[in-house]
């Protein structure tokens, strides 16, 4: 992970959604600069799906929807409670 990239761990489920929790607590204010970032998980076969964070859940976690292609694919493989996942922060 480079140092622009903010580790954030999958703690929940809300239909289609993934909601997840920043590894270092970032305030709210941090946090709503991140919605619309793109979010990368990588899957035990090394394949990397695309997600984008699309909100604020209860304004200390991060709404987190992926493609709809993985989506199709009954999500991406592997990703789950406690997963990692790698918020690519917009630049400028």
């Amino acid at each position: 992970m480079s140092e622009e990239e903010i580790p954030a761990v999958v703690v929940a489920f809300e239909g289609d959604d993934h909601i997840v929790s920043t590894t270092t607590p970032l305030d709210t204010t941090e946090l709503e600069k991140l919605v619309g970032c793109e979010v990368l998980y990588e899957d035990f076969k090394g394949i990397l799906w695309k997600g984008l964070v699309t909100g604020l859940f209860e304004n200390e976690s991060l709404v987190v929807r992926f493609s709809e292609e993985a989506i199709s694919q009954g999500g991406p493989s592997g990703l789950g409670q406690g997963s990692l996942v790698k918020i690519i922060p917009r630049t400028g």
